[in-house]
């Protein structure tokens, strides 16, 4: 019979995510984890199989932390252009320092990773796609109530929206000053609604 993990998971996947976050997948060494964890290598293998599964489940606690910013903002706001604003707001203006200088885990992860382990980039990208679709619900929206221009696809402007978020990710790891980043924002989705006839 297995024994029970010694340990609160949720807690030491935490740990592991803020080394992974800041350190990247490569350069966050096993030894590295295993301190900030506070476990033994018994038992990172016994309860995660190895590095990449440790990684896989940490991204998953990424999507589930983040996944409240997209419920409460993208999600929860009635009128579609709003949600769309309040996410981007939510996820760059108010987050702290810190955060926006780690930038985003999964769309550091594909960049690292995409030719050095396309798997794991993939996972990423996989775990990226239901924001994606959260994009292009509210756009669609917007655009059966005309405050999105139609002549994009839904999903092809939902594209457009996570390109931008990428761009403000790297953007503000650069340093980039809050009024800079709003800027940016608000020139990107004012370019999303209809030309005037």
């Amino acid at each position: 019979m297995s024994r029970t993990p010694e340990f609160d998971r949720t807690e030491v996947v935490d740990a592991a995510l803020n080394v992974f976050w800041s350190d990247g997948y490569e350069a966050s060494s096993i030894q590295k984890l295993l301190d900030a964890m506070n476990l033994n290598r018994g038992s990172l293998y016994g309860s995660f199989g190895d590095k990449a599964g440790l990684f896989c489940e940490v991204m998953d606690h990424y999507v589930a932390v983040a996944g409240g910013v997209i419920q409460d903002t993208l999600l929860a706001t009635e009128n579609p252009l709003d949600a769309i604003q309040s996410f981007f707001y939510r996820a760059l203006l108010l987050a702290d320092e810190e955060t926006l200088s780690y930038g985003c885990l999964l769309l550091n992860t594909v960049s690292e990773l995409a030719h050095t382990s396309p798997r794991l980039a993939q996972e990423a990208l996989r775990r990226v796609a239901p924001l994606i679709d959260a994009f292009e619900q509210r756009v669609a929206q917007a655009q059966t109530l005309g405050m999105i221009d139609d002549e994009k696809s839904a999903r092809a402007l939902a594209n457009y929206l996570m390109a931008l978020l990428a761009g403000l990710r790297v953007q503000a790891k650069m340093g980039a000053s809050r009024e800079t980043i709003k800027d940016i924002i608000d020139t990107g989705l004012a370019s999303l609604r209809p030309c005037p006839r």
